[in-house]
């Protein structure tokens, strides 16, 4: 069966919406959650690039992978040697799946500082950013009253499955930045703007969202204050949007920018860029949407090329024609989610996302 394959994590949001759309469209879709991972059976066969996945042969057409993380496989008490083994394997296999599937969307992405140096290599407008160990050296190399300061890698650590610690970015006065060496951090300069854009691209088709908050932290800590409005796209941000996702070689991916003066300064794309926090704050669907629409024409480019030994099943539902009916009404599936456990100093986001959505049971209109 020609399906569609979703790697990711039991409490993904994003997914349990898109999962939901394509399922009203007919569209058979396979997913695989890293900390679920129990007792799967699972058999690679690359010579005709099926999988057998818990007794059900399938031929992965397109195959998402986000949030794909092995630290979130719990090996019980088998040791630590072993359980490194084990996530490593999984690791590798998840390479694999992606590898024989038509279409894949992985989140690789180039380092922070490559994106900055490609974007300005583009006459893109980046902030001044460095590197470094020790503070006291930006106090240095800037001019500017105020700085951020944020992760070199990612926002979270996992020292447990299952349990998440928030790195997050942070605003500072220059004066204040302390003495001393620490592990690698980004620094940057603090662009005054007159707005902050998230722009989502999604092989082709943008979704753009002004966003507003008083801390950069606040997407995760106080998500309840972000304020949040879609927006139509300036055309130098979607043609900066455009030239840097076919440079990167992107098929979806999450582009921060702030605007100056009209002029938009890039900040960073993030390749799996959650998005259901701006759709529920907005009360849309923009960009669940634009995912579900990717996926299936993938899916169906994927299906045409087949060959005529795999059993294509029933034809799916056209997902763009379903979509397109008059007062079309799509009530994007809540699933209780295993949640994100909180770190120290981390506030309870699965508390916090119970107490959202008793407030937002309407469904929303396409």
């Amino acid at each position: 069966m020609p399906s569609v394959l979703l790697l990711s994590r039991s409490c993904d949001s994003e997914l349990d919406s898109v999962q939901d759309l394509l399922a009203r469209a007919a569209i058979p879709v396979e997913r695989v959650n890293s900390d679920e991972l129990a007792a799967p059976n699972l058999l690679i066969e690359p010579t005709n690039k099926t999988i057998l996945l818990n007794g059900r042969r399938l031929a992965p057409t397109v195959t998402w992978l986000r949030h794909f993380s092995v630290q979130a496989i719990d090996g019980g008490s088998i040791g630590p040697a072993p359980e490194l083994f084990l996530r490593a394997s999984w690791h590798a296999a998840a390479d694999q799946l992606t590898s024989i599937s038509g279409v894949s969307i992985l989140p690789r992405r180039p380092p922070l500082l490559t994106q900055l140096m490609l974007a300005k290599r583009n006459q893109i407008s980046v902030p001044q950013t460095i590197v470094t160990t020790d503070l006291s050296q930006a106090r240095r190399a800037f001019s500017c009253p105020r700085l951020v300061i944020k992760a070199v890698d990612q926002h979270f650590v996992e020292a447990e499955p299952g349990r998440l610690t928030g790195i997050f970015p942070a605003v500072v006065e220059r004066r204040d930045l302390p003495d001393g060496p620490g592990p690698p951090v980004v620094v940057q300069e603090y662009v005054e703007h007159d707005a902050e854009l998230r722009v989502y691209y999604a092989a082709g088709r943008i979704a753009a969202y002004e966003v507003g908050k008083d801390s950069p932290a606040d997407l995760w800590t106080d998500p309840d204050g972000v304020r949040v409005r879609p927006v139509e796209s300036p055309a130098a941000v979607e043609a900066a949007t455009r030239l840097l996702a076919s440079a990167m070689a992107l098929r979806f991916g999450a582009f921060d920018f702030l605007i100056r003066g009209g002029t938009p300064v890039f900040l960073e794309v993030n390749p799996d860029g959650d998005w259901r926090w701006a759709e529920r704050a907005s009360r849309t669907t923009l960009v669940s949407l634009a995912a579900a629409r990717m996926l299936t024409e993938f899916h169906h480019e994927t299906r045409q090329s087949m060959p005529r030994t795999v059993d294509h099943g029933i034809k799916p539902l056209n997902l763009l024609a379903f979509l397109s009916r008059p007062n079309c009404r799509v009530a994007l599936a809540r699933r209780p989610t295993a949640g994100f456990l909180p770190g120290p100093n981390q506030p309870d986001r699965e508390r916090s996302y119970r107490a959202r959505k008793g407030r937002n049971q309407s469904p929303a209109r396409h």
